[in-house]
């Protein structure tokens, strides 16, 4: 089996840092302030590799790890405890964007045998009209998004469906009223049409700093969220934003998942690039009870 370099460089960085990594696990435990780190996915498939997919049997194990050492946990559970200001346990949720076909036949199985909790972000004009994603064409390799049946079904089986925009556009970019009610409140709207849920979060297409700008948080929040999600990487600390949720890729590897998910003492108390004006879902700023992490655990990665 072919392990990456970056694996291997993951592997050692947890193993050296293993005491740091138990020493914030005991703060935790005592001041009842876990993380809750939000992992994402695209598509779970065995054919046509690409940096946004992950083989079945990689999947399973990260969910197998999850089951015997987290608490799966619904972005519901993983906001109201942010309110809350505090956490008893660790918590993990798993969300999928865009919304491939293939993540029907194994992923989405999997999760309602196993009863874990997922929300699922679509973009509804590749739903609706069956167009391969514009980034699957520009690596030469067109796939199948979901279809509308599918995603109903999905909801029927319990899965939580979230927003992902219309037509998977960067809202980085200087975008016009007409232009966001396509992209988010009309999405809203049609996405509890198709399902019959209330549709709580949305999920920025790209989900980094540069993808996201204020008119476009404004326009979702107006539109009826009680959240948003970013891809920027990053734990949700117990009395942090409740309508801002910051996650992780779901990597093809093993490492670099348990890397976030033991508590990179680097990355854990590291704030979201991604700044916005309050809004009345601002959670209370708790007070953080912050360890002094050794200039050691620095030197491996950057």
């Amino acid at each position: 089996m072919f392990v990456s370099r970056r694996e291997l460089i993951l592997t050692l960085y947890r193993w050296m840092t293993r005491a740091q990594r138990a020493q914030l696990t005991k703060s935790f435990e005592k001041s009842c302030a876990f993380p809750a780190c939000i992992l994402f996915y695209h598509r779970v498939a065995n054919h046509a590799k690409n940096g946004w997919s992950i083989r079945n049997k990689n999947f399973e194990r990260q969910m197998d790890w999850i089951q015997h050492h987290a608490t799966p946990a619904s972005l519901d559970e993983i906001r109201l405890s942010q309110l809350k200001g505090s956490r008893s346990k660790a918590m993990v949720g798993v969300t999928f964007d865009d919304g491939y076909g293939e993540n029907c036949e194994f992923a989405i199985p999997l999760l309602v045998e196993r009863k874990i909790p997922v929300t699922y972000f679509v973009s509804t004009h590749y739903v609706e009209t069956g167009e391969p994603f514009q980034h699957d064409i520009a690596n030469g390799n067109p796939l199948r998004p979901n279809t509308i049946a599918e995603v109903k079904r999905m909801a029927s089986d319990g899965i939580e469906i979230g927003a992902h925009s219309h037509t998977h556009i960067d809202f980085g970019k200087s975008l016009g009223k007409k232009q966001l009610k396509i992209e988010i409140s009309d999405v809203r709207k049609k996405l509890q049409d198709w399902t019959g849920q209330s549709i709580d979060y949305f999920a920025f297409p790209y989900g980094l700093k540069a993808n996201i700008t204020q008119v476009a948080i404004d326009a979702v929040f107006e539109a009826g969220h009680k959240s948003f999600v970013c891809a920027a990487g990053g734990f949700n600390l117990p009395g942090g934003k409740a309508n801002h949720l910051v996650r992780c890729h779901g990597e093809p590897g093993f490492a670099a998942v348990m890397n976030w998910l033991t508590f990179d003492p680097r990355k854990v108390y590291s704030r979201s690039p991604i700044e916005f004006q309050n809004h009345d879902l601002q959670a209370p700023t708790l007070r953080q009870k912050t360890l002094v992490v050794p200039e050691s655990s620095h030197a491996v990665l950057n």
